[in-house]
C-alpha cells in the first residue's frame, strides 16, 4: 500500500483528495523502499495473492506501484497480467531498491520514495498496516506531518484499551451492540471459509490438509489443529480469499476466531455466549497488542491471538474472570518462547500448535490449574504477566537481528538489501 500511495501522491492524491491526473503512472523511474526489520521478516518468503507465484518485498513493492491505494488491505485482489508484467520489468531493471531501516521508529514502519521522469512522491506508513502518516509530492508535505514518522505512537483506541484492567475488558462483552454481533458473524463466515478452502487440497505445506488423514478417528484437538492450519495454509500460499484479521494479522484472525467456534459447535454452546466469547478473544488479542505491538520478535499467533483464543474458549465453557486470568498465565508459561521468523507457509505449524494449546489451557484453567507465581515470567496477576511478555519481547532485538542476518545470508551478495 505504501508504494501505491507514494505513486499516487506524486499525482496529487491524498486520502482526503482525489488525484488530479494519473495518466503518467507508467513513467515511474524508480522506487526506494525502507522498512523496519519486522516488515522485512514478514515479506521475505510470503506468496503474494493473485501474482502468479511471486513472493518477497521487491515484487510486492513493484506490484503496489501498479495498484490503487484506496483498496487498502485488498490492494492485490484484482491484479491483472499487465500489472504483473510491469512490476516484473521494474524489478528486472533494478528500479526497486530495498533497505532495512535499523533506525526505524516503530516495529511496523515503511518509507517509500517514488521517482518519475518529472516529479516524485513519497509515503510513510507506520504502527498499522494501512496507517499513512505522511505523504509528499515533489518534496512537499501534502498529507500528515513529518514528525508523525518519528517517535512513538499508539492509536487512541489501543491507548484506551491499554488503560483498562482485564476486569474492565472482560466486562465489555456482557452486552454486545448489534453492529459488533454482525461483525463477528462476518468474521466467522470469512475465516471459516478460508479454513474450509485449505482442506480441499494441499496449499502451502498442506499442514491442515494432510492432518485430515484418518478423519474418523481424529480427536477434537486434531480436528481443530487441522482446520486452523488449513486456514493459514490457504492464506500464506496466496489463495485469493479474504480473511478477517485480528490486530492486523490474518493468522491471528484465524486463531482468535476458529477455536471458539469449533468448541461452541462441538459442545452446543448457544450463539449469544459464543459471540461474547469471540468478542473477548479479539479484545484480549488487541489488549496484548497494545502492550507488545503489532509486530514483535515473539510470535503473535502464540502470545497474542493464542492467549485471546484461550480466554474466549474459557468464556464459552462458562468460565469467569478468574478462569480467564488463569488461562492467560498458563498460555504465557507455555508458548512464550515461540519466535517470529517472518510470515511464510510454515506459519501454519505455529497456528496448529497455538490453537490446540489455547483449548488445553482453557480446560486447565476451568479445572483450577494454576501456574505458581515463582515460575519464570509468570507474575501474581495476569496484567503483570502481560507486561512481562511485553518487556521480554522488547528485549529480543538481538534475536531479531540474528533472524534478519540468517535471511540475508540466504539472499547473498548483491541481492541482499542494505541495512541503514
Amino acid at each position: 500500500m505504501a508504494t501505491s500511495a507514494a505513486v499516487w501522491a506524486a499525482k496529487g492524491w491524498t486520502p482526503t483528495r482525489e488525484p488530479a491526473d494519473l495518466a503518467a503512472i507508467s513513467e515511474l523511474i524508480s522506487l526506494r523502499v525502507r522498512v523496519s526489520r519486522n516488515i522485512f521478516k514478514n515479506t521475505f518468503a510470503i506468496l503474494i495473492p493473485n501474482a502468479d507465484g511471486h513472493k518477497g518485498l521487491l515484487m510486492s513493492a513493484a506490484l503496489g506501484a501498479q495498484c490503487d491505494p484506496r483498496q487498502g488491505m485488498s490492494l492485490f485482489s484484482s491484479l491483472d497480467q499487465e500489472q504483473i508484467r510491469r512490476a516484473e520489468l521494474l524489478v528486472q531493471k533494478g528500479a526497486v531498491q530495498v533497505e532495512i531501516a535499523t533506525d526505524a521508529p516503530a516495529d511496523l514502519y515503511i518509507e517509500v520514495e517514488a521517482a518519475f521522469a518529472v516529479g516524485s512522491g513519497a509515503c510513510v506508513v507506520r504502527d498499522e498496516h494501512s496507517k499513512i502518516v505522511c505523504l509528499r509530492c515533489n518534496g512537499n508535505i501534502v498529507y500528515g506531518a513529518a514528525d508523525a514518522a518519528v517517535g512513538e505512537s499508539i492509536s487512541p483506541e489501543l491507548a484506551a484499551l491499554k488503560a483498562m484492567t482485564l476486569a474492565e475488558v472482560f466486562a465489555l462483552v456482557a452486552e454486545l451492540p448489534e453492529s459488533v454481533a454482525e461483525l463477528l458473524h462476518k468474521t466467522v463466515e470469512m475465516n471459516m471459509a478460508a479454513c474450509q478452502a485449505g482442506l480441499t487440497r494441499p496449499m502451502g505445506m498442506g499442514t491442515g490438509y494432510f492432518g485430515t488423514v484418518g478423519e474418523d478417528s481424529r480427536s477434537f484437538s486434531q480436528h481443530l489443529a487441522s482446520l486452523t492450519a488449513a486456514g493459514s495454509d490457504a492464506r500464506m500460499s496466496g489463495f485469493p480469499l479474504a480473511i478477517m484479521t485480528s490486530a492486523g494479522s490474518g493468522n491471528q484472525g484465524i486463531i482468535a476466531t476458529i477455536p471458539i467456534v469449533v468448541f461452541a459447535q462441538a459442545h452446543k454452546v448457544d450463539e449469544a455466549r459464543m459471540l461474547r466469547a469471540l468478542a473477548l478473544s479479539h479484545l484480549v488479542t488487541m489488549y496484548l497488542t497494545a502492550y507488545i505491538g503489532y509486530l514483535s520478535a515473539l510470535c503473535g499467533v502464540a502470545i497474542k491471538a493464542g492467549i485471546g483464543a484461550s480466554c474466549g474458549v474459557v468464556y464459552a465453557m462458562g468460565g469467569g474472570l478468574e478462569e480467564v486470568e488463569r488461562a492467560i498465565k498458563i498460555m504465557a508459561a507455555t508458548l512464550t518462547g515461540m519466535i517470529c521468523d517472518g510470515a511464510k507457509i510454515g506459519c501454519a505449524l505455529k497456528v496448529s500448535n497455538a490453537s490446540e494449546m489455547a483449548v488445553r489451557s482453557a480446560e486447565l484453567a476451568i479445572r483450577k490449574a494454576e501456574v505458581p507465581d515463582d515460575n519464570g515470567i509468570v507474575a501474581p496477576t495476569a496484567e503483570q504477566t502481560i507486561r512481562n511478555l511485553a518487556e521480554l519481547s522488547r528485549s529480543m532485538e538481538v534475536v531479531d537481528q540474528k533472524i534478519i542476518q540468517i535471511m540475508l545470508n540466504k539472499l547473498g551478495g548483491a541481492a541482499a538489501p542494505a541495512q541503514s
